[in-house]
């Protein structure tokens, strides 16, 4: 019988201050970082070997769930909260919690599922209680009661809770909220010292719970139930809980589909996963997808589909989509010598094709990153400014939910920035800015900054230097995290190396190196398991041309992941001109890159923004030579079945939309 999938994570609260035994020792607060969600569930039982007397694990067949269930004279689980609350010794002010459980039919009696129990005053400090009839939270001598049938049928259910404030919500099966104002906020600074969590049995009082408890998920200062509910699922009537049909693994905040064993008896059988809405077969011990054979759809050529008119040439664009709101495209563009003002243009696609929505005001523009902080929106803009003489505010934009717009949220100042970068790790947000010059020195730090729950914006993590950085890109690999750096010019030469780092306690470490020439962009995808990156080389200038020939035609580069050497090895060189962006995609099953052409001279192949496809043994090859505008960056994105790519013009203020046409 196997185990419940494990949650990795060490709960680090919000924040911590120590009071020394004068009052003229008084020490300030010092704030926690590394909030990731703890599974109290395997901080108190880490193995099967540590089971105690009178808990089991049981499998429940028909939903492919396993639990802990527990005998009539069990003493429940039980840790020290100190085993999780190593840096600070107090429990966070906000948190949530999510469980997932089943009652049996016949527990009318309320019954403890989880409580933080103070061996000093023997009381709980917090507790959630449940019976067939109604939910019950308590904190600080203060009960929360929600009536609820839900728990009355004998399924599997899942209830979250989410104290922020004076609000507390209770949400069952990731549908059904309830919100309650509270008397009493929870207490800023609750010492955790003696205190335990006790799981099953929370008082000698009370009876041992009698059901199924499957996970109990503690999540400081985030709601556990926005995180763990499926995304985008509406209710249905035959999926009228979270599990019951297919088992979830917790992995860094979201609940995901992993590969669960199941057993002999269920070879054969078909299970829905709630969580991807795929329908799943027993196969030799694991649920595996059921392929459904459908009809391939060949990339055949490209068409025009639309021209869109900006008030300058565009060096870069970003589509993304906001929840309920839709598409959206992005163009960063230079300021217009016939515009007081700059400014850069959002686009939102309605009727067919991307219609004018918005403008940004922006100081020369080189890049959008769109990214999400719990439900917020943004947008990081980076300004190359004015002048490489003087520093630039690169501009944060959130989107207001009311007026459905982007608005000035937050500026960060850069030197000629190129580049912004999103990413999270163990659910902290994070910020990489490429800055390009100061003056006329290359050699300059670049920036990666961290989201600052408290103050509610980003703040300066690490400084890296770098060397006409123009572009971040990060990646993962195993669950470890890479960014990879393009430096461009070192005043002298576009021939040096470019940067990929690992992250290492807490912090961006080289890894390794690579020789561009005048690096812009890094292009991460992967490939039947393969890993790869893509480099554009844009400029070759410097010593290795002193006869300053065809300086735009360079060779860029496509590196493969060794695994067992832990290095990228150089696996393809592609002849391009003026590369500025690769943009990896897939259609119908095959594998595309396409190349940006940013000069557009007056050769042939000065003329053509290039499509490659993935063909095997015979690497990346050419299919489609498309004489476009200058391109400076390609982006692809869908609408119902249909497959577009856009660009930004690198010289002109008309972009173009262009649809994949299908065999």
């Amino acid at each position: 019988m196997g185990v419940p999938g494990w949650y990795p994570g060490i709960l680090i609260p919000l924040v911590a201050w120590i009071l020394s035994s004068t009052a003229d020792k008084v020490k300030l607060p010092v704030p926690c970082t590394d909030l990731v969600p703890i599974d109290i569930l395997r901080t108190a039982v880490p193995s099967i070997q540590s089971v105690p007397p009178g808990v089991s694990i049981i499998y429940d067949r028909h939903n492919h769930v396993h639990a802990f269930t527990f005998s009539k004279d069990a003493r429940g689980l039980s840790f020290m909260a100190e085993k999780v609350f190593r840096r600070c010794g107090f429990f966070p002010e906000e948190f949530s919690v999510f469980l997932v459980l089943k009652l049996k039919r016949r527990q009318r009696r309320e019954v403890c599922v989880m409580s933080l129990f103070d061996t000093r005053t023997n009381h709980s400090v917090v507790s959630v209680t449940v019976s067939t009839r109604r939910v019950i939270f308590q904190y600080s001598n203060q009960t929360l009661r929600f009536q609820s049938v839900v728990l009355k049928d004998g399924h599997w259910h899942s209830i979250g809770f989410s104290l922020t404030g004076d609000t507390l919500v209770m949400t069952s099966d990731c549908h059904d909220r309830r919100k309650r104002h509270v008397h009493r906020v929870f207490p800023a600074f609750l010492p955790v010292g003696n205190t335990s969590f006790l799981i099953g049995k929370c008082r000698k009082s009370k009876p041992v719970f009698q059901g199924y408890i499957k996970d109990i998920i503690l999540v400081p200062g985030a709601d556990a139930t926005y995180q763990a509910c499926p995304p985008k699922v509406e209710p249905r009537p035959e999926m009228n809980n979270v599990v019951s049909t297919f088992p979830a693994f917790y992995n860094h905040g979201v609940f995901t589909p992993a590969g669960v064993e199941c057993t002999w008896s269920d070879i054969g059988n078909l299970a829905f996963d709630t969580q991807s809405e795929q329908l799943k077969v027993c196969v030799n011990g694991i649920w595996q997808e059921v392929s459904i054979k459908t009809e391939k759809r060949k990339f055949d050529y490209l068409e025009e589909y639309q021209d869109i008119m900006l008030p300058a040439n565009s060096i870069d664009v970003e589509t993304f989509r906001i929840p309920k709101e839709g598409l959206f495209a992005v163009f960063s563009t230079a300021n217009s010598p016939s515009r007081k003002r700059s400014y850069s243009s959002v686009f939102k696609w309605s009727k067919g094709g991307f219609q004018h929505y918005q403008n940004l005001a922006t100081n020369a523009a080189q890049s959008a990153t769109f990214f999400s902080i719990r439900k917020q929106f943004f947008l990081a803009v980076a300004n190359y400014g004015s002048s490489p003489n003087t520093s630039s505010n690169s501009t944060i934009f959130r989107w207001h939910k009311k007026r459905k717009k982007f608005k000035r949220y937050q500026n960060l100042v850069t030197w000629t920035a190129r580049d912004f970068e999103y990413f999270e790790i163990d659910g902290r947000h994070y910020l990489a800015v490429a800055n390009y010059e100061k003056g006329d020195d290359t050699h300059i730090n670049s920036y990666i900054y961290v989201w600052n729950w408290r103050k509610r914006k980003f703040e300066e993590h690490q400084k890296l230097m770098t060397i006409g950085a123009y572009d971040w890109t990060h990646f993962t690999v195993n669950g470890f995290h890479f960014l990879a750096l393009a430096n461009a010019f070192n005043g002298m030469s576009t021939l040096l190396y470019s940067v990929i780092y690992f992250w290492q306690d807490d912090k961006f470490v080289m890894f390794q190196t690579m020789e561009t020439n005048g690096a812009t962009d890094w292009e991460y995808f992967t490939i039947n398991n393969d890993i790869f990156l893509a480099v554009a080389n844009a400029f070759n200038y410097g010593p290795q041309n002193y006869q300053d020939v065809d300086t735009f035609y360079t060779n860029s580069t496509i590196y493969r992941l060794n695994i067992k050497k832990k290095i990228f090895e150089k696996f393809q060189v592609i002849p391009t001109y003026s590369a500025i962006d690769w943009e990896y995609f897939t259609v119908g099953g095959d594998h595309f890159l396409i190349v940006s052409n940013a000069q557009n001279g007056g050769a042939d192949r000065q003329l053509h923004s290039v499509v490659y496809r993935w063909q095997g043994l015979d690497k990346f090859v050419p299919v489609h030579n498309l004489i476009t505008l200058p391109t400076a960056d390609w982006e692809t994105f869908t609408v119902n079945d249909d497959v577009f790519l856009i660009c930004a013009n690198a010289k002109d203020t008309t972009s173009k939309v262009v649809k994949v046409k299908f065999t």
